[in-house]
């Protein structure tokens, strides 16, 4: 894991080596999920997509975390669903999220 997190730091992509990858190769399309901490909580099956404009935080997860609704900044932020249909941004949050030992400063 330390040495994944570090080649995200070093290049700012998610990248295999030929070892690494499975036998299909990159000839698939199977989401990348990793596990990660934060705020205390830890979370599985964090999608790994590097071509992502939005950090999504389902409203289930965010129950779950210790996040007072002063700690979310407003948005005026509207997001189009996957049929298209238009969805308001609640708000953006700044969350420490720990990929093993290794943080990272993201905006939800």
């Amino acid at each position: 894991m330390e040495h994944f997190v570090g080649r995200i730091q070093a290049s700012n992509y998610v990248y295999f080596t030929e070892d690494e990858l499975s036998p299909d190769g990159t000839r698939h399309n199977k989401p990348l999920y990793i596990t990660v901490h934060c705020r205390d909580i830890l979370i599985e099956k964090v999608l790994i997509d590097n071509g992502s404009a939005l950090n999504v935080l389902p409203m289930y997860m965010l129950k779950e975390m210790p996040v007072d609704e002063s700690q979310m900044k407003p948005s005026s932020l509207m997001a189009r669903a996957y049929d298209g249909s238009p969805r308001q941004i609640i708000g953006t949050l700044e969350v420490e999220l720990y990929v093993g030992s290794q943080m990272f400063l993201i905006t939800l």
